[in-house]
Parts: structure tokens; C-alpha cells; sequence
């Protein structure tokens, strides 16, 4: 990812985060990131048009249960709060897709993006994004979250 999309990128999440979940990121060096939350969401956003790529967010699920909280007005232990984490991780990820796109190409370029998909993710799947290069790293309310772009 080219530094000055990485930029972009990073500075359009943490926009979005805070005015779609009312919640404070900051950028976290990856040697500081930790590595012992068993579970975490992989939301991934597919794009095309003039390029084509992906976005995509993994973070921990407490982080994702939190988020829709603030998003949806409910409380954290509310009985489709699992539900609503991923809803609202796809959500989030769609508009931070969008709103990148608009700010790296303007808004006269038309891109089309394909629905959010979120999966499970272990330990294993987040070590390794963690330590690809493409992949920006956050604490977001003392919470792990990864960011990144996959660029044709």
C-alpha cells in the first residue's frame, strides 16, 4: 500500500470510528499490539471501478460488542449484542470503503462495492495480518483493531 493511501486510509478510519461509533482510536505500534484476545471479526469490503481491491478491519469481538452498543444505544450484554457486532462491523467497514475511496479518487470516479462479508478469525489469522506489511494497527478504547488495503 502506497504511504500516502496508508495515510488516507488511516485517517478516514479513524474519522469514521469516531463519528459512526462515537469511539477513539489511535494508530499503535504493531511491537505493542497484544496478542491474547482468542476471537476476533474479519470484515472485508471488495471494490471496483477504476481500481479494484479490498478494504478490510479485523478486531476483537469486545471491541465489535462495544461498538454496535454505541451505535445501536444498547446495552453490552444485550441478548443480540453477537448479532449486532457483526452487523455493525460490516456497517463500518463499508463506510470506511466508501469514504476512502472518495477521498483517494474524488467523487467523480464511480466505484462499485460489493456487501460486507465478516468471518471468525483466531490468534493465528490475526498474528499474520498483524505482521503483513500492508496491515495498519489501532488501539481503539484499549481495544486491538487492524486496518488494511489490498490495491490492484
Amino acid at each position: 500500500m502506497q504511504n500516502e493511501y496508508r495515510t488516507m486510509l488511516s485517517e478516514v478510519f479513524l474519522d469514521v470510528l469516531m463519528r459512526f461509533a462515537f469511539m477513539f482510536g489511535e494508530k499503535c505500534p504493531k511491537d505493542k499490539m497484544p496478542l491474547e484476545n482468542p476471537s476476533f471479526y474479519h470484515a472485508r469490503v471488495e471494490f471496483y471501478g477504476d481500481r479494484q481491491g479490498t478494504v478490510g478491519i479485523m478486531a476483537s469481538d469486545d471491541l465489535c460488542i462495544e461498538m454496535s452498543a454505541n451505535v445501536l444505544g444498547t446495552d453490552i450484554e444485550d441478548k443480540n449484542s453477537v448479532e449486532d457486532a457483526v452487523d455493525t462491523l460490516e456497517e463500518l467497514s463499508n463506510v470506511v470503503c466508501g469514504q476512502f475511496l472518495t477521498s483517494a479518487f474524488g467523487n467523480e470516479v464511480i466505484f462499485n462495492l460489493i456487501p460486507p462479508s465478516v468471518s471468525i478469525a483466531d490468534s493465528k489469522e490475526w498474528s499474520e495480518l498483524l505482521y503483513n506489511d500492508e496491515s495498519l494497527a489501532f488501539m481503539v478504547e484499549d481495544s486491538p483493531a487492524l486496518l488494511y488495503l489490498k490495491m490492484e
